[in-house]
């Protein structure tokens, strides 16, 4: 999809705007402060951190979202270190005071979400900050066989634990900018680690 976009306005979940909170995450943290943009697209949110202060370090394994993401940092003449990476496979060398996943894990299927949560526990310092934005289930058949898993607030809040306090929440239902149903419910949330 980034190869046929050739840019990110063009890419059907392209939103020009932070997600909800990620300015009062920011907020918690004086910079220099650090932040890791998890499965980081097209760039436009690493860009904000960036923007805000913050040393970013933003992950992908598309090259061509990347190569978007350099380019959308250099026209914004901020420096960001933009890696190719499987989330899953990630294990930097130094924890991060933000970490913003938006879109990421519920992307992964259901037997490495566990992995992914251990990797979190691992990239986000005591006290950190995590935005999270996920595709939430409108009603027991609301599903689809391929595309993001869709899951209800509190088995987000379940799969999180007692590591992830939340601090707001956050859902909008709108018409699907792709084949997959007629609406979707996005929620968005804001945790800090324990």
């Amino acid at each position: 999809m980034y190869r046929r976009a050739g840019r990110a306005e063009k890419l059907p979940w392209h939103r020009d705007y932070p997600p909800k909170f990620l300015d009062k995450a920011i907020a918690k943290q004086a910079p220099p402060a650090t932040a890791l943009d998890v499965g980081c697209g097209a760039g436009s949110y690493s860009v904000f951190l960036a923007q805000a202060g913050y040393q970013v370090t933003a992950i992908d394994f598309v090259e061509q979202a990347l190569d978007m993401a350099r380019n959308r940092a250099k026209e914004a003449d901020v420096s960001i270190q933009f890696q190719r990476q499987d989330a899953l496979a990630y294990h930097p060398d130094q924890e991060f005071d933000l970490v913003l996943d938006s879109g990421c894990l519920h992307g992964f299927a259901e037997k490495v979400r566990g992995a992914y949560r251990t990797s979190l526990l691992t990239w986000l310092r005591p006290g950190g900050q995590f935005v999270l934005v996920h595709f939430n289930q409108r009603h027991a058949l609301d599903w689809c066989p391929i595309g993001p898993r869709r899951w209800k607030r509190e088995r987000v809040e379940n799969f999180l634990g007692a590591d992830f306090r939340l601090q707001d929440y956050y859902e909008e239902t709108f018409k699907a900018p792709l084949p997959i149903g007629p609406k979707i419910k996005m929620s968005t949330y804001w945790f800090e680690r324990s």
